[in-house]
């Protein structure tokens, strides 16, 4: 069961407050003098608004949104998925009448909707909420909501009510909401749990989500929108123009149904409050690419790509093939797997040269050891002389390398993208049930730094994979000194790194290493070493006969005449 956890929850007061100790009216004596005595008193009832892919349930108390259920989700015990109710979460906005606080999620409104609707696609309903302060004087909220759409169109219209928003900069719009807790691995979902915001300077930015103590930011830019961004689901307040300024705060909760306590206040722009109008939208649904990139400017950034290079390569080619991958196959253990296929042979040129390169290391490698041997006392020597002799036959040592570090950029893209795949959240492939956490095929009776308390297969094979390429690899093209121990330590390193990180990315990894390895030998297997080599001879023959000496064995030679010019 859920535990409410509001009583525990960080207070907003309005930013920008000149006294933090401004008293609310809600619950005050009904003999106080205020227009909106009457308004504290009333019947909440709920008009429930569904389409095809939530629920929304507004109540005329605070005539706001009371709950939010995401039709096409579960969450971790296999129920619908709640993103919020009012358990969890309150809004509205905040007013001053003579330096008392007015929280419209503290009166009642009225309203002349249906108790229910239901919408189809292209279908359309506006609900409408009323509050008569006075003669002359309301306050009214509406709600726009269309049959195929995350999205709430939300306005809210004060009229004769001036002296509640000009009088002050405190009017604002407050909301706090507790993070519920959705995913079956909390700490996962906590860590990826934060606060966004994006300024109208198209500045983005977030309060840190490793944070373990409460975290508080004051921000006095405009901003355009505000994200509640939990780890595959995003909460949000848009504004039509922006918000003039804003107060953000977050704490984290130790609880099994909460993760992180969040509380925002976000000042109206003088615009709204001399027109007496405003515009917002809301969001209310999953970190999925192509549906964040719809809403508005910016707001695909809920979903974390990495930096620069890595957020282009997720964003021009891992999220277009898996979207691609996703239209031909339900299960996806198959996707990630012709993912792996389909980048493999578009790598595939690198991979030849790269084998190629290394043959021709392997054909000269006698001539090489030679080199070492008889300048083994001269190490500044020895590397000259090698330069030169790779030059002589056309080589360049670091073509070996560039697949590899060309493959860096997409290694580094899945390791963001599989964490935040909202596509693989309770998708089960083989034995793991849930590709978007670890797939626990034991549990440890303790738990090991940095490991943790149990163990995951598919890391597991990962580390096989990896040595079994490694090994091979070593042998096409031995590695010698440090660099030969490393690589075999570095796939344990991975084991602890990757153990409780998403299946998903480590059979991503898997797979990988075992279509390089095939890849490998079936090069190999197509190269003529006899060739090569007679290639390799048939170039030197031909730079003796011209003379020609390449740049390093003319830097070579500058060298030994400087250092004979020295003595």
């Amino acid at each position: 069961m859920f535990k409410p956890k509001l009583e525990k929850q960080l207070t907003a007061p309005p930013a920008h407050a000149t006294d933090q100790t401004i008293p609310s009216l809600a619950g005050s004596s009904p003999l106080v003098p205020s227009p909106f005595t009457t308004a504290f008193q009333g019947e909440d009832k709920d008009i429930v608004v569904e389409n095809e892919l939530f629920k929304v349930v507004l109540g005329t108390k605070g005539g706001m949104i009371k709950k939010v259920v995401l039709k096409k989700f579960k969450d971790k015990y296999g129920k619908k998925l709640v993103l919020l109710d009012e358990q969890s979460s309150n809004m509205g906005l905040s007013l001053l009448h003579q330096n008392m606080r007015i929280e419209t999620k503290d009166l009642y409104f009225h309203t002349q909707a249906n108790p229910t609707y239901t919408l189809k696609e292209g279908e359309e309903v506006k609900i409408v909420f009323h509050m008569e302060v006075a003669p002359a004087q309301y306050l009214e909220q509406s709600f726009s909501f269309t049959g195929n759409s995350y999205q709430i169109d939300y306005s809210w219209h004060a009229v004769g009510m001036e002296s509640y928003l000009n009088k002050t900069t405190q009017a604002a719009f407050c909301w706090n909401m507790d993070m519920r807790s959705l995913e079956a691995d909390d700490k996962a979902d906590a860590s990826r749990s934060t606060v966004h915001y994006y300024l109208s300077d198209e500045t983005f930015d977030k309060l840190k989500e490793s944070s373990s103590e409460a975290e508080k930011k004051k921000i006095e830019a405009p901003i355009k929108w505000v994200s509640i961004k939990q780890r595959f689901f995003s909460s949000a307040v848009i504004a039509q123009d922006a918000f003039a300024a804003g107060e953000l705060r977050m704490e984290p909760v130790v609880s099994t149904d909460v993760t992180k306590s969040v509380a925002l206040s976000l000042p109206l722009s003088q615009k709204n409050k001399t027109e007496g109008h405003g515009q917002f939208i809301f969001f209310f649904g999953p970190n999925d690419y192509k549906i964040l990139k719809k809403v508005t400017k910016g707001f695909e950034q809920n979903l974390p790509l990495g930096w620069p290079v890595v957020k282009w390569v997720n964003q021009g080619v891992i999220i277009p093939l898996f979207y691609f991958l996703e239209k031909h196959f339900s299960n996806y253990g198959l996707v990630i797997f012709f993912l792996v296929i389909i980048i493999k042979l578009l790598l595939m040129p690198l991979s030849y040269k790269s084998c190629i390169s290394m043959a021709k290391m392997q054909v000269l490698k006698p001539e090489l050891d030679k080199i070492k041997e008889k300048y083994k006392d001269n190490l500044q020597k020895a590397q000259i002389e090698q330069v030169a002799f790779y030059r002589e036959f056309g080589i360049n040592p670091l073509s070996g390398c560039m697949p590899i570090l060309l493959q860096m950029p997409i290694l580094m893209a899945m390791f963001h993208f599989f964490p935040h795949a909202i596509a693989l959240r309770q998708a089960s492939f083989l034995w793991a049930k849930d590709l978007s956490t670890y797939d626990s095929v034991m549990r440890l009776p303790c738990t090991i730094p940095v490991y943790g308390n149990h163990v995951s297969l598919f890391t597991l094979l990962m580390v096989f994979s990896t040595i079994l390429y490694t090994r091979s690899s070593s042998q096409s093209g031995p590695k010698e000194g440090p660099m030969k121990g490393l690589s075999y330590i570095m796939p344990f390193a991975f084991m602890f790194v990757l153990n409780t990180f998403p299946a998903g990315l480590s059979f991503y990894y898997c797979i990988s290493n075992v279509m390089t390895f095939l890849q490998q030998k079936l090069i190999n297997y197509w190269v003529d070493a006899a060739s090569i080599k007679e290639k390799l001879m048939a170039r030197q023959q031909k730079v003796k006969q011209h003379g020609k000496l390449s740049f390093q064995s003319r830097v070579a030679a500058a060298i030994e005449a400087n250092n004979k010019k020295k003595k």
